[in-house]
């Protein structure tokens, strides 16, 4: 795929972050990116991917909410 544009790499393409920390689970047909925090002991959804749209309504998928595996 190449990108026809005037801007930096770094501004179109999000950067990596350490993949120990994060985690990609599936939670009720949905995908979820969870984020580990220690002060919970628990994981925080950072992002959710789904093909149905009813999946984004639900609120125990939105990101920031608290999820345990």
């Amino acid at each position: 795929m190449i990108i026809y544009t005037p801007l930096h790499e770094e501004e179109i393409f999000e950067e990596e972050e350490n993949h120990e920390d994060f985690r990609w689970v599936s939670v009720d047909h949905a995908t979820v990116k969870l984020k580990k925090t220690d002060e919970i002991n628990g994981y925080e959804i950072v992002q959710m991917t789904s093909t149905n749209p009813a999946d984004y309504l639900k609120k125990h998928l939105e990101p920031g909410s608290i999820y345990y595996l």
